[in-house]
C-alpha cells in the first residue's frame, strides 16, 4: 500500500505542475481556475489508484475464501481418516 501512495503522490504532483505550468501560459485562465482543473486532475488519479485498491481487496478476498473452503475440505477429510470411513 505504501509503494501506492507514493505513485499516487508523485502523480498527483505531476498532474498539479503540469497543469499550474499551462495555465499560466493562457492569459484567460485565472488562478482559482487553475486549482480547479488542477484539483480535478487529482481527484481522478485518486479515483484510478481507488479502483485498483477494490480490485486487489476483491481478489484478496476470493483468496482467503478459497483458503477457507479448502481448510474446512482438509478438516472433512481428517474426520473421515480419523473414524476409518473412506
Amino acid at each position: 500500500m505504501n509503494e501506492n501512495r507514493k505513485y499516487l503522490v508523485a502523480a498527483a504532483t505531476l498532474v498539479a505542475f503540469l497543469f499550474s505550468a499551462t495555465s499560466f501560459a493562457e492569459k484567460e485562465t485565472t488562478v482559482k481556475e487553475g486549482a480547479k482543473g488542477a484539483g480535478r486532475a487529482v481527484g481522478s488519479a485518486v479515483h484510478e489508484v481507488g479502483k485498483g485498491a477494490k480490485d486487489v481487496g476483491k481478489a484478496v478476498g476470493h483468496g482467503a475464501k478459497e483458503g477457507v473452503e479448502a481448510a474446512k475440505e482438509g478438516g472433512r477429510e481428517l474426520k473421515k481418516a480419523v473414524k476409518g470411513e473412506k
